[in-house]
This record gives C-alpha cells, sequence and structure tokens, in this order.
C-alpha cells in the first residue's frame, strides 16, 4: 500500500511518538487527519510555571514557511498558556524553538522523538516566563543565548 505522506505511516509516527507516549501515557493524544497529524498533551508541568496544555501538529504541506525544512522536522507547536513573548510566531502564537540558519545540532528533527521536542518547549516556556519576569520587552533576560528575529513568514 503507498502512503502519500508521512504522518499516516507508522513506520514514522511510531518510533516518533514512542518515547513520548510511555511517558505521559494517557495526558497524549493524537488526531490523525488526511493532512495534519495533531499530538496534543495535557497538563505539561513546566517548573515555575505551572500546566501548560501543547498542541503538536505535523503538516503534509505546512502553511507557513518551513525556510527549506522538511515538513516532518516543522511541527507547529502551541501553549494553552498565551501570553507575550519575544519567541512566538506573530501569525499564530506558535512557540519559536530553532532559528532557521542555526546548525543542524541546534534545530530538532523528527529522528529525536516527540519526547525531545516537548522538553524543548518546556525548557522554551521556562525561558519564555523568566523573560517576563525581568522585564518583559523592557529589557528582560532570556536566560540562553537566542538567536535574532526578522524573516518575514510567507506562505
Amino acid at each position: 500500500m503507498f502512503i502519500d505522506w508521512y504522518g499516516l505511516d507508522a513506520g514514522w509516527f511510531y518510533p516518533l511518538e514512542r518515547s513520548a507516549r510511555r511517558r505521559y501515557r494517557r495526558r497524549l493524544a493524537v488526531e490523525h487527519q488526511p493532512t495534519v497529524l495533531i499530538y496534543r498533551l495535557r497538563e505539561l508541568d513546566v517548573p515555575g510555571d505551572g500546566k501548560h496544555d501543547l498542541s503538536i501538529a505535523f503538516y503534509k504541506s505546512p502553511p507557513y514557511n518551513t525556510f527549506g525544512r522538511r515538513p516532518e522536522d516543522s511541527p507547529r507547536v502551541h501553549s494553552s498558556v498565551r501570553r507575550d513573548s519575544k519567541h512566538r510566531m506573530p501569525s499564530d502564537d506558535a512557540l519559536c524553538l530553532w532559528f532557521p540558519h542555526d546548525p543542524p545540532a541546534r534545530k530538532w528533527e523528527s529522528g529525536q522523538g516527540l519526547l525531545v521536542l516537548i522538553e524543548i518547549a518546556a525548557r522554551h516556556l521556562l525561558f519564555e516566563r523568566h523573560w517576563l519576569e525581568t522585564g518583559g520587552h523592557r529589557g528582560g533576560v532570556w536566560p540562553v543565548e537566542d538567536a535574532p528575529h526578522g524573516f518575514q513568514e510567507t506562505g
């Protein structure tokens, strides 16, 4: 049987989600749609920042710029906690987790698995909280090296 996109291929999504399912069990749900695969994680505990619900969407043909990356390496990650952040996408409030021109070692790829992506998102949310508590747009400190922004989002 021919599978025309990775999100419907168990050979791709099973290894992706295996470790995350072991850790989060019933808190991690999946929704298979014809052109998008969505993972929903309930109550991710972010130290010092409470509980967040995450949604992670993998698109067959992403409706956003992937800057040349494969769609399976460019999911959209959202938190239920919406807030001001210098590292969120202006079009849809998705977390900005890496810079397009970062070296490969600084960007998540699907072969690393969903659990690693969730951990990156949790760390990002912790850093957002710190940035806000130290002043946000008025001199707030992002606690690790961060990349500049300035790319225009295109479809």
